[in-house]
């Protein structure tokens, strides 16, 4: 299992809060499939966004980052999530 860093934008003009964390790990869970290989998620909310850890089930890092960026494509496309974007690590 590889932990996947990375930090979303908040490109709304809404604050966020926890709220918001729990949001787009309800969204995850709920868009996740299983060739992703998710196990855990942690989200907290950081200013400007939400600070995200995947914990992924793959053969290597880069495969890792890879299943939870197309977690993410998929999850940030749906919901109240689709107000965040992926903005780098943190």
């Amino acid at each position: 299992m590889f932990a996947v860093h990375l930090t979303l934008l908040d490109l709304s003009t809404s604050p966020t809060g926890e709220a918001g964390a729990a949001d787009v790990q309800g969204t995850l869970w709920a868009r996740a499939v299983p060739g992703d290989g998710l196990e855990h998620t942690r989200a907290r909310a950081v200013p400007g966004g939400i600070g995200l850890v995947l914990y992924v089930r793959a053969p290597d890092q880069e495969a890792a980052e890879l299943r939870a960026h197309a977690l993410l494509d998929r999850a940030l496309a749906h919901g109240p999530a689709r107000r965040y974007a992926v903005a780098a690590a943190p």
